[in-house]
């Protein structure tokens, strides 16, 4: 039983490093081995989507916990991206749940996810408190609280429930932008009556800057 849970355990940390430094290096052409084929066009199809915005991303994939064939990656992405001539630094951090079958991914989900897309001059510096796991129907609270005072300029701010984040967008009237005095965004949401997860973008701005933060927050009995 040790051997066996041993053996697991490296070759979850052989197929996570292989991940990690295929999609590092960019070779799609090698991205086909680790996975099955159907898990595999799910993965390509968004993969290529992300490329496109984000050219230069670095990855880092650590493997998680794991029971039988189930694994969670721990994954964290930076990039570079170009929006109206003006440069955005994003750090993402994700939970992936993955089920192998001969040492290739099965099937994967990602069952947490953080984002943070930040104008490269910006000056805003964001604290950010919201739950990670909410009951169904449950009210619950998020804020974003500007930490550092900043001078007289004003900022704006939205909050939305994204149903399709394929189509999300910096855009004043995507996310209801509005004036906003109080040092931060502060917002009561309703989580879906269904199990499942629920993804919220919030938005501030300032004259010399953008903070967009998308979130993915589980939604259980």
């Amino acid at each position: 039983m040790i051997n066996s849970t041993l053996s697991q355990n490296v070759d979850e940390k052989l197929l996570s490093n292989k991940l990690e430094e295929i999609l590092n290096l960019r070779r799609d052409d090698l991205l086909k081995e680790l996975f099955l084929q159907k898990s595999f066009n799910q993965f390509n199809k968004n993969h290529k989507i992300f490329r496109e915005k984000y050219k230069d991303a670095k990855w880092s994939i650590q493997p998680g916990r794991s029971e039988q064939n189930k694994t969670l990656l721990d994954i964290k992405i930076i990039s570079k991206r170009e929006i109206n001539n003006q440069i955005y630094n994003l750090n993402t951090k994700q939970t992936v749940k993955i089920e192998t079958y001969k040492n290739k991914i099965k099937e994967y989900k990602v069952i947490d996810e953080e984002s943070i897309l930040k104008s490269q001059k910006s000056p805003l510096n964001i604290k950010i408190m919201s739950p990670d796991k909410v009951l169904t129907g449950e009210k619950y609270e998020i804020n974003l609280i500007i930490e550092n005072p900043l001078d007289n300029s004003l900022t704006a701010s939205g909050m939305i429930v994204l149903k399709n984040e394929d189509n999300m967008k910096i855009s004043n009237d995507f996310f209801g932008i509005k004036p906003n005095q109080s040092g931060g965004l502060f917002k009561y949401i309703q989580a879906p009556l269904k199990p499942g997860s629920q993804t919220i973008s919030a938005i501030i701005t300032h004259p010399e800057g953008i903070y967009l933060i998308t979130k993915k927050i589980k939604v259980g009995l």
